[in-house]
């Protein structure tokens, strides 16, 4: 019970349009643009002649701590903001902005009597005024770019369900013709490639937002190879390079399936000679390096398939690792090769 509260408080606020302002990075950048808006504000009063250093300062001073303030306040509230309609948590996020402002106004005219002998309700009420424009131009922002972001969450979630819908039909009538010449003579092997099948339907009918460890995802591969393999015969001769032990970190769910999918459709299948499939997984300094590299002829160009394929990889893979994972690929005429980057901090099993 604990753990499905969890997960629909986690989905709150993945699609809550108020980004985490909890991490160090969102902070940074925070202040980074409040001092450019303090500077560019000041240059914009005194102009580059009459700009003042100890007027920038106390104008930063302020600033930084409505910012600062505002920023930990709403970092805590985030969760019951979430639970809010849009209009109303924008609503409570400013008036806790607008708050925070005049707080921070009316403890500057305070405690800073040396600059104002006395309280300046002008000088308040301009500093209200400020904050209501830019704390709005700021939540409709967020709101813009949380708008942006879920389309393309669901733009992927989209092109993800019909790269799985899509697995070649060719691909399964061609299994099951396979199955069905064994039956007779090899029943074992025809059980075994019905059993695989089965694991790969498996993956495929899962939620697109599913994770599974390197591990089942390398045995689904080898899974699906061994399905070709026995369809191919000595035309597709595959070598596998793996550590003894793999790691034990959480990957996106089908993203060495159509990588292998595609090096047989369109490196193997199309040439007479026997080609071959190397898949390798290696250590490196940044994390684990999976090499996907097959054999084609040279005149055989990269489809719109294979684009689509892996844009829904690299997506996958920033979505759950961030920029540290990526995936390269690259046409050395007789022969096709893709490199997966995984991060070494990704998500453990």
């Amino acid at each position: 019970m604990k753990d499905k509260q969890t997960h629909s408080q986690d989905e709150l606020l993945d699609g809550f349009f108020l980004p985490d302002l909890c991490n160090a990075r969102a902070v940074l950048i925070l202040l980074i643009v409040s001092e450019a808006l303090v500077l560019a504000l000041t240059l914009i009063e005194s102009g580059i002649e009459g700009f003042s250093g100890v007027r920038f300062g106390l104008v930063s001073l302020f600033v930084q701590w409505v910012a600062l303030v505002s920023v930990a306040l709403l970092c805590q509230a985030r969760g019951q903001l979430a639970r809010l309609p849009v209009w109303a948590a924008s609503t409570v996020a400013l008036l806790i902005i607008q708050l925070v402002t005049l707080c921070i106004s009316l403890l500057g005219e305070t405690f800073l009597p040396a600059i104002q002998p006395s309280l300046d309700w002008y000088w308040v009420a301009r500093n209200q005024l400020v904050s209501a424009i830019f704390s709005a131009m700021a939540m409709r922002y967020f709101y813009v770019q949380s708008q942006w972001r879920l389309q393309t969450q669901a733009e992927l979630r989209a092109r993800l369900a019909a790269l799985q819908a899509n697995i070649r039909p060719h691909f399964f009538f061609n299994t099951l013709n396979t199955v069905a010449s064994l039956i007779v003579i090899d029943p074992e092997k025809a059980e075994q490639m019905l059993l695989e099948l089965a694991q790969l339907f498996r993956a495929v009918l899962r939620g697109s937002e599913e994770t599974t460890s390197l591990a089942e995802e390398i045995k689904l591969g080898q899974g699906y190879l061994d399905i070709e393999q026995t369809r191919l015969g000595d035309r597709m001769l595959v070598e596998w390079e793996l550590p003894h032990v793999l790691p034990d970190i959480r990957v996106p769910q089908l993203i060495l399936q159509p990588l292998l999918e595609n090096a047989v459709y369109h490196g193997i299948q199309p040439v007479v000679a026997q080609g071959d499939i190397r898949v390798s997984l290696t250590q490196m300094a940044k994390g684990w390096l999976l090499q996907i590299s097959n054999s084609k002829s040279s005149e055989s160009v990269e489809s719109s398939g294979n684009r689509i394929a892996h844009q829904n990889i690299r997506a996958r893979l920033e979505a759950l690792f961030g920029e540290g994972a990526t995936l390269n690929v690259e046409d050395q005429g007789h022969r096709y090769e893709a490199r997966i980057l995984i991060p070494e901090n990704g998500d453990r099993v």
